[in-house]
């Protein structure tokens, strides 16, 4: 048996490495909608733009989340009682069948675009409506592609490669990037919506190779009696609405956004880009890291060491998003500014995305819970208990929502999404005691006490960013401030991170502790080498 530490030692790397990756490709991804907002800013087309992949998003999030939170656990069983001839040949069979249901929806699509524009513009003005349809039909084709993508992504992560899956968010935006810098004057909201088509094709195409180098044989076949199969799709059917609680939410929130004016669906597109960047550099690392972990210990009984896999997960979360949720709060507003408030954006949209992004910022940590403990309920083939918590969750942001959304606007749709998710997980936690026994809540309530702690001290030092800010708009304008003051941004988070760490250290965390010796021997055995040459 391979031993824990080196477990351990592979999880913390693999997690490191998409972390990495994933911060290159958000890095790409803000200055895409940085771009995005120069050009289309916040008006009648963007408001559209959003609506329409509120709406094509769900669509394939049902299909490539079900896919790849589904792959895992049926895999691991095809390949251990038949070896890796029957890896690939469930794979390709799960990719047939994936493109067969993707093309009936993308056809359904096509013939009913208006049907599917009401879910998420049903208020809209007739001009937004239709723009949003023509898009919902140019936008479809992103059902099959994100099919693709989500069994290469299951494959990989499964045969232990996590930072090429990490990594896909790069060919995604530079796609956008490209078509913004160069053809979106002459091609309109029509092309940046066919960019996120081709976006996607692009992720597929950056897996493939990936995936051939570690086995995987493109074949064609369509096999509906394969056991594993059945099992997978039977067990992706309560999954649809449970991993696409967030997009359900969004859409939710985006149709009811269309009835407030001109600009709302946009303000709210453009705050929750900010937001689920940040959940998608460190959640994404995390699940797709531990997921495999979970289904070969919680999956076959193994409680003991799952439970270890678990805790450190979950303690993970509290330790990145605590902090994250409270830069989020602060730095909103140069964030925002620094981001889109440019060309086609104005800082009357800036001063809106603003409130709502920190609105929107008081999900970040029930979100990335969320989505940790509806992959241990699917490590121990439990689907419907997260079923039955996204049906709460979505109910209660519904509710929410239509109390609040008259009088705070995009600020209440926000914090609703907030409220509703923070009253998931402790639904989720409770139901999951009951299924596996002691959770260490404790050591989760220390860690998040903590983690505020630490957290708190670091706010106070993002704060210094403002002053230095004053001074860098007295002396320079245009572009050059823009860059000077996310040059100032950058180091000061810089700062702010390493002081969180320092506080971590003085608290006792030991995920902290433990790195400090082993940073030491590293630096020690290069000193050694260097002096050796």
């Amino acid at each position: 048996m391979e031993n824990k530490s080196n477990t351990g030692s592979k999880i913390a790397k693999s997690t490191l490495a998409i972390i990495i990756f994933s911060l290159i490709g958000k890095l790409f991804g803000f200055f895409r909608e940085s771009l995005t907002a120069n050009v289309f800013g916040a008006g009648t087309e963007m408001d559209a733009f959003s609506l329409a992949q509120a709406a094509t998003a769900m669509i394939a999030g049902f299909v490539t989340q079900a896919i790849a939170t589904t792959y895992i656990p049926s895999v691991q069983k095809a390949e251990l009682d038949y070896g890796k001839n029957q890896k690939n040949y469930f794979t390709n069979n799960l990719l047939s069948i994936a493109s067969l249901v993707s093309f009936v929806l993308i056809i359904l699509g096509i013939i009913f675009p208006r049907q599917i524009a009401y879910l998420t513009a049903s208020q809209a003005d007739k001009e937004t409506y239709d723009i949003v349809v023509k898009l919902i039909q140019v936008g479809m084709p992103v059902v099959l592609f994100s099919s693709w993508v989500g069994v290469m992504e299951g494959y990989l992560q499964h045969g232990g490669k996590f930072a090429a899956a990490g990594a896909i968010a790069i060919p995604l935006n530079l796609t956008y990037i490209i078509y913004l810098a160069l053809f979106s004057r002459h091609v309109g909201i029509i092309g940046l919506t066919i960019s996120s088509v081709l976006g996607i094709l692009a992720e597929f195409l950056f897996l493939l190779p990936h995936a051939m180098k570690i086995g995987y044989k493109p074949k064609f076949v369509l096999d509906f009696k394969d056991e594993y199969v059945k099992e997978a799709i039977t067990l992706a059917l309560p999954v649809f609405v449970s991993v696409s609680i967030n997009d359900i939410n969004t859409l939710v929130n985006r149709s009811l956004a269309s009835g407030m004016g001109r600009g709302a669906a946009s303000i709210l597109y453009y705050a929750n880009k900010m937001n689920t960047m940040i959940i998608g550099i460190f959640i994404t690392a995390i699940t797709a890291t531990i997921f495999p972990v979970l289904t070969r210990t919680l999956g076959q009984g193994n409680m003991r060491d799952g439970k270890k896999v678990m805790n450190a997960s979950i303690k993970s979360v509290l330790f990145l998003t605590v902090p994250a949720t409270v830069g989020l709060i602060v730095l909103a507003r140069p964030i925002i500014e620094i981001a889109f408030v440019r060309g086609a954006f104005t800082p009357e949209n800036g001063i809106a995305a603003t409130s709502t992004l920190r609105f929107y910022s008081l999900s970040l940590i029930s979100i990335s819970l969320i989505n940790v403990l509806n992959r241990i309920y699917y490590s121990v083939d439990d689907t419907k208990t997260p079923f039955y918590v996204g049906v709460v969750n979505v109910a209660i942001n519904v509710g929410l929502n239509l109390l609040v959304a008259r009088h705070f606007g995009t600020n209440g749709l926000a914090a609703s999404v907030s409220i509703a998710t923070m009253i998931a997980v402790f639904i989720s936690f409770i139901l999951l005691k009951k299924k596996i026994g002691n959770l260490g809540v404790k050591s989760y309530i220390k860690a998040l006490v903590k983690a505020l702690m630490a957290s708190s001290v670091m706010g106070l030092v993002t704060l210094a960013y403002f002053p230095y800010e004053k001074l860098i708009i007295s002396f320079a304008s245009g572009g050059m401030q823009t860059l000077l003051r996310l040059i100032l941004l950058i180091i000061i988070v810089a700062i702010a991170a390493v002081i969180y760490l320092i506080c971590l250290y003085y608290l006792g965390v030991r995920e902290v502790r433990d790195v400090v010796p082993i940073l030491k021997g590293k630096i020690e055995n290069r000193k050694q080498r260097k002096l050796e040459n």
